[in-house]
């Protein structure tokens, strides 16, 4: 029987060496909360490695992973908030959108040194955003929006597009394709720069040819083949380079069609004074509705105000093309004597009693550039004729959606309360809600911060809301404060995290207390 209670007790302390020695080996994955909410370990390990892969997500996930990242680095306290300290003072994080995520998390761990570091970085927030404003205030005193660019692009890009395809089928004709192919799809590429072009620009010549780069380019538009003249316009009119206007004004005067359209991008991207008079010649009695639209929108990006009456005359072109392009050069150009024409456009193009009219101000097209040209314009004057294509529900769908986006540039009451009517109304088609939801955004009113503040978090809205709010900037302050209260912990992150995008001084003791 001894023997027996031997075995037992030698076979227990075995197992229990087995267990303590297994503790110790793993002890580096267990970790004891404290009362404040941070972790210790007695291996440095682990803890380590989970603040590195926090930390990592920080940089690389998308925006709910990083809050997610935010709020279990702050669980780490003390350790991730050192991390976090040194990356953060060593300027390590790849973007200030990253930067401002590690301040959040620094926020959620608590620690002592938050105030400092959240004051130092809100100098330097503060400096870059009175930067990008300045930048963005002489963008609008030139009249330009993200809405008229894109539809000024969207010109470019289709007659890039034509000028390509009759390169294309010119290389066909001669049974010599050669590089075309390539220089295709540099025409039709999204992303233009003058690098795209230089090589075929340049490939007629050797590496002996004599002068610097620009000076082959402009050689170059004196070359026989076309596809090189054409090469050498693009690259020059992305490099702004006023010593090529004069060759390239002959270009526009006298070559062949592809040619001739792309002398009118090229000094459009110039935007030298000496194009004007070619450039209101081509407008008016060129024969390509390229070449013709091209002109105008070349003349809108000079800015000259004084081709205002002729760019209106082609409101009545009847080429498509023209009118459209037109419309949208008026309202780059922004002069107040274009609102009548333009709202005449979409009065005479008006479906009447589901009767479509046969003029062709009923096009798709010249309807939504007449509209974004008013809204770019913003005179009160279109409020009432905008308003009434937003909720026509005979109007195409795109139509009504550039109504929306238009009345968020028209400084009216009555332009801010349909906006606020047509989000609110939920039998709406959703994309003219979004649409009146993006116009909102855009402005300045105390009220459409509040709703903003309410739509964070949301799935549909959510990002919208928050990007506008880091738009408004120090309008939005204050009420963000507020809303720091929120019991919320999600939203509160939301709106901590635009606080810090903002950088506005007033926000970093609230920001502290909120997080104490």
């Amino acid at each position: 029987m001894s023997g027996v209670r031997w075995k037992v007790s030698l076979l227990f302390a075995l197992i229990t060496l087995s267990i303590f020695f297994s503790l110790i080996a793993n002890s580096d994955r267990f970790m004891e909360v404290r009362g404040n909410g941070t972790y210790t370990q007695t291996g440095t390990g682990s803890l380590s490695n989970s603040i590195v892969n926090l930390t990592n997500r920080l940089e690389a996930g998308n925006h709910e992973a990083r809050l997610n990242a935010a709020a279990e680095l702050g669980k780490l306290g003390r350790p991730a908030a050192n991390n976090l300290v040194d990356k953060i003072e060593s300027n390590n994080s790849s973007s200030e959108e990253i930067n401002s995520y590690m301040l959040l998390a620094l926020l959620e761990t608590g620690d002592d040194r938050t105030e400092n570091i959240l004051s130092e970085n809100f100098e330097k927030i503060e400096a870059s955003n009175k930067a990008a404003n300045k930048s963005e205030a002489e963008e609008w005193k030139q009249g330009i929006s993200e809405d008229i660019l894109q539809a000024i692009e969207e010109k470019d890009t289709a007659t890039r597009k034509y000028i390509a395809d009759s390169i294309a089928m010119d290389s066909a004709r001669s049974g010599d394709r050669g590089e075309t192919n390539a220089f295709e799809r540099a025409l039709k590429s999204e992303i233009q720069n003058s690098s795209i072009y230089v090589p075929f620009a340049l490939s007629d010549f050797g590496p002996e040819e004599p002068g610097s780069e620009t000076e082959k380019l402009i050689k170059a538009l004196k070359s026989n083949k076309g596809s090189t003249r054409v090469a050498a316009m693009m690259a020059l009119g992305e490099m702004r380079e006023k010593a090529a206007v004069d060759p390239i004004l002959e270009i526009l005067t006298r070559d062949y069609l592809p040619a001739q359209a792309s002398a009118a991008i090229a000094l459009g991207k110039i935007e030298d004074e000496r194009a004007v008079e070619a450039l209101r010649k081509e407008m008016k009695d060129g024969d390509n509705e390229y070449v013709k639209g091209g002109s105008a929108i070349a003349l809108a990006r000079i800015g000259d105000e004084n081709s205002v009456p002729y760019i209106i005359d082609r409101l009545r072109d009847q080429r498509i093309k023209v009118r459209s392009s037109a419309a949208l050069a008026l309202g780059k150009i922004g002069n107040e004597t274009a609102v009548e024409p333009l709202i005449e456009i979409l009065k005479t193009g008006k479906s009447t009693e589901g009767q479509k009219s046969t003029s062709l101000n009923a096009n798709t097209d010249v309807r939504k550039s007449a509209i974004l040209a008013l809204g770019e314009i913003g005179s009160t004057n279109s409020t009432e004729i905008l308003i009434g294509i937003l909720n026509d529900k005979e109007e195409e769908l795109e139509v009504r959606t550039a109504a929306a986006s238009a009345l968020g540039n028209i400084k009216d009451p009555k332009a801010l309360e349909t906006l606020k009517q047509t989000f609110a109304d939920k039998t709406m088609d959703a994309n003219i809600r979004n649409a009146a939801f993006l116009a909102l955004s855009k402005t300045r009113d105390q009220e459409t911060v509040e709703m903003l503040i309410g739509k964070l978090g949301d799935e549909e809205f959510g990002a919208i809301a928050r990007e506008a709010l880091i738009d408004m900037g120090e309008l939005a302050v204050d009420p963000l404060i507020e809303n720091l209260k929120t019991e919320d912990k999600k939203i509160r992150a939301e709106t901590a995290l635009i606080l810090i995008e903002v950088g506005d001084q007033r926000a970093i003791k609230p920001l502290v207390e909120a997080y104490e």
